[in-house]
């Protein structure tokens, strides 16, 4: 008889942000204690015949030995130069795991396994403790347009803050929160009105976030993000906030999914549709919950999946 399941290891390379390994650790709570780590310092912890090891994907072509329970969570695609390349190679060399996780349809289209194991869909979402912020009373704006999120070369943020300079000049103001490259810092030196904030931990972001009349969701037009569900969207929605997006069928299906309300304008010159009066309708009448973590892990089905493979 099989040991029962009792822990789940979420493995991941160490390398990057996992806002999602939080909820799930706290979706689990109580049913399984849960951990995190990498491969290597999974190799070194003894048996694993009751832990499901869970991981967050990259290149892991062996499953770990005697594991409980083996799942793949592809929660996004390979990115850079050769991301084609890189994501056939995961799919030709990855082991096999009991189970498949996948952010979305179309994601779990484009990696195309073909060898019957079961898959389920895991989309984005974001922690229930946003709505705090929401919540607390508005202040004063201090800024016309906001942004979070990756800025580095491929995300071309030049093309977006130079169609907003085009429009409004110096007449409004753009801060943008994150780790700006130097190059782009540089580009934008001699315009007060655009301020790079840095990075913030959510505690401060989400308030300075709610003092900007407009939040911009650009997100590339271009695999792998054509892929993957922006989710500083659902942030700026939860967070009731007015927004400003890029055409782009990731963003559309999102919005559209959940019924969020945001202008949208062509990638290319994103501030031409907007106009003077910053007054569309913001997002404070949107119900928030079915993008929050715990109902979009409840709905995945991955709870009841594995209840039905845990030994009496």
């Amino acid at each position: 008889m099989n040991a029962p399941l009792q822990k789940i290891t979420f493995i991941h390379e160490g390398k990057g942000f996992y806002p999602e390994l939080a909820a799930y650790r706290a979706f689990f709570e109580g049913a399984f204690l849960t951990q995190e780590t990498t491969l290597e310092k999974l190799e070194q912890s003894g048996s694993l015949a009751q832990t499901i090891c869970w991981h967050i994907m990259g290149f892991y072509p062996k499953r770990p030995v005697h594991a409980g329970l083996v799942i793949h969570d592809y929660r996004s695609l390979s990115v850079g130069f050769t991301h084609t390349v890189k994501d056939r190679i995961k799919r030709a060399f990855n082991a096999k795991p009991d189970l498949r996780l996948f952010q979305n349809e179309t994601l779990r289209a484009t990696m195309g396994f073909t060898d019957n194991v079961p898959s389920l869909l895991l989309p984005m979402g974001v922690a229930p403790e946003i709505l705090t912020f929401r919540e607390a009373p508005a202040e004063k704006p201090l800024h016309d347009f906001c942004y979070i999120g990756a800025m580095n070369a491929e995300r071309r943020l030049d093309i977006m803050l130079d169609s907003f300079l085009r429009r409004f000049g110096t007449t409004k103001t753009f801060c943008l929160y994150g780790f700006a490259p130097p190059s782009l810092a540089a580009r934008y030196k001699k315009y007060s009105n655009i301020l790079f904030a840095g990075a913030l931990p959510q505690a401060r972001l989400f308030p300075a976030l709610r003092r900007a009349q407009v939040a911009v969701n650009y997100f590339p037009n271009h695999a792998p993000h054509t892929q993957q569900t922006p989710t500083k969207l659902l942030e700026y929605a939860a967070l009731g906030l007015r927004i400003l997006c890029n055409e782009q069928p990731r963003s559309r299906e999102t919005a559209e999914s959940f019924g969020m309300t945001c202008l949208w304008g062509d990638a290319k010159d994103l501030f031409a549709v907007v106009p003077d009066a910053l007054s569309w309708p913001t997002n404070e009448q949107l119900d928030p919950s079915p993008f929050l973590w715990p109902e979009i892990i409840a709905a995945s089905g991955i709870g009841a999946w594995l209840d039905k493979r845990r030994a009496p």
